[in-house]
């Protein structure tokens, strides 16, 4: 089955544009008629070979993000098949992905940076929570809007505890550029391995570049597991630097316990940076307007007593009538 502009599908959604097309399916811009809304649909591909394997994944893709409701995460509206295909009806997106802007921006400033990975991790966090486990956390999965607001998409590929295995053992499953050591070498993904992946998104940001590279994708993958990860910049962090080597430790159980952890960590060092650059800020401009200050002075009775100032000679004072000289003094 070819789709094209203008079809209809589940006598509801509208095929408007196409914007993407994979291996494994096509996705379009769409639009709900009944609820008067944008929507994108995922839809497998008609021209494929082996098509009920792709449509086990996208069922699986489906069963994984049906109950993950989050600000960070692109939600699932409804799943559909027709004629043995498959459509996934989501939550449009109309925002760059972190992939767009790494490559017109190069790398980013921490404070910018930051916060696009602290709400990555409080997605993944949840999807964790449920028992998912993403298993290609990159750039072109994580939708940055211009108010920051951070979606993380396509589940294509993860895995869910509570569901069959649909890949077999050992197969590698990920981007080679960010996959974790243990996918690597076709071993089960953890929550820790979508850390790992994460850890390298967050390097990438810092140096504008990812910390392996090969000829194949066989070569980046094999980098991973075997060579150590190269230093970061001596200009960034110390304390961000430590943490983000954390995050891409070969072994697992040396990574931060959970996304959570993640989240917190990144947000403490987030509020750091950002009051040492209003720190610096004031030192550079001594000028720069101050929060303003309320000063009261002391309320004065009308009716006042002269009292001798018996330190100064002669000298009185005037004091509030009903109080003695010592307390005035």
């Amino acid at each position: 089955m070819k789709l094209i502009e203008g079809q209809l599908i589940h006598r509801r959604y509208r095929l408007d544009r196409r914007l993407a097309q994979g291996g494994m399916g096509e996705v379009w811009k769409g639009y709900d008629i009944e609820l008067g809304r944008v929507v994108a649909i995922k839809a497998l591909r008609g021209d494929l070979t082996n098509e009920e394997s792709k449509l086990l994944r996208l069922r699986a893709e489906a069963h994984n993000s049906a109950n993950l409701a989050h600000p960070n995460i692109a939600a699932l509206f409804e799943y559909y098949e027709h004629d043995g295909i498959g459509f996934l009806i989501m939550e449009y997106v109309p925002s760059d992905s972190l992939a767009d802007i790494y490559r017109s921006r190069g790398s980013l400033e921490p404070t910018e940076l930051l916060p696009i990975l602290i709400q990555t991790a409080r997605g993944l966090y949840v999807a964790h929570s449920h028992g998912v486990i993403h298993r290609d956390v990159k750039p072109a999965n994580i939708m940055v809007s211009e108010t920051g607001e951070v979606k993380i998409t396509d589940f294509g590929v993860s895995y869910s505890t509570n569901q069959g295995q649909i890949t077999q053992d050992g197969m590698v499953v990920g981007t080679a550029q960010y996959i974790s050591p243990e996918q690597a070498q076709g071993l089960q993904a953890t929550p820790q391995s979508d850390i790992y992946s994460l850890g390298v998104v967050a390097y990438e940001g810092l140096c504008g570049h990812r910390p392996f590279t090969g000829a194949t994708p066989v070569d980046i993958a094999a980098a991973h597991v075997n060579d150590p990860v190269p230093p970061l910049p001596d200009s960034i962090d110390t304390q961000l630097t430590s943490f983000i080597m954390s995050m891409l430790a070969k072994d697992p159980r040396d990574r931060p316990a959970n996304a959570l952890v993640v989240s917190h960590t990144l947000a403490k060092i987030e509020q750091r940076l950002l009051d040492q650059q209003i720190g610096q800020t004031e030192i550079m401009d001594p000028d720069a307007p101050r929060p303003r200050q309320i000063i009261s002075k002391p309320h004065m009775a009308k009716n006042l007593l002269r009292l001798p100032w018996t330190q100064s000679g002669n000298k009185t004072a005037d004091v509030p009538e009903g109080m003695n000289g010592r307390e005035t003094l």
